[in-house]
């Protein structure tokens, strides 16, 4: 496997983790001294798994069917260090209401290579933000 394909691998597989996993499998992908913007900074592996169990508590827990679907991912690599930009979609089922929930974002990844082995060092994840759409003009009538 090629460096490229094992930092496309890791991207996919974080993608799984965090539909379905515990947050201790989601904090496997990153280094001990990782850092992991979202929803405010969190600094080594003890706050990565607390933010997953948070996570996971706050909008995991309430819907279902919940999956991640990644594109595009921009990776440069520079010997042991490698950057990649990823588009990604989740949605999911709200089971109350039946109403799909859907959110998009970019996941900005610093990846290492340690003892042959690729992780996240560290990784920001920014939501997008629909901006409300307007209902549209009526058509005027002659």
């Amino acid at each position: 496997m090629t460096d490229h394909e094992a930092i496309a691998a890791l991207i996919a597989r974080y993608c799984h983790i965090v539909d379905r996993e515990p947050a201790e499998r989601a904090a496997d992908l990153f280094w001990d001294d990782a850092e992991l913007e979202f929803g405010g900074t969190h600094n080594g592996r003890a706050a990565i798994v607390a933010a997953y169990e948070n996570w996971i508590a706050e909008m995991r827990a309430p819907v279902e069917e919940l999956r991640h679907l990644i594109y595009a991912p921009a990776i440069e690599i520079d010997g042991d260090r490698a950057t990649a930009l990823t588009y990604f979609d989740a949605d999911a089922i709200a089971p109350k209401s039946g109403r799909l929930v859907e959110l998009r974002g970019i996941y900005r990844d610093v990846l290492e290579r340690r003892g042959g082995e690729w992780r996240f060092a560290r990784r920001e994840i920014a939501g997008m933000t629909p901006k409300p759409r307007r209902a549209p003009k009526e058509a005027k009538q002659q």
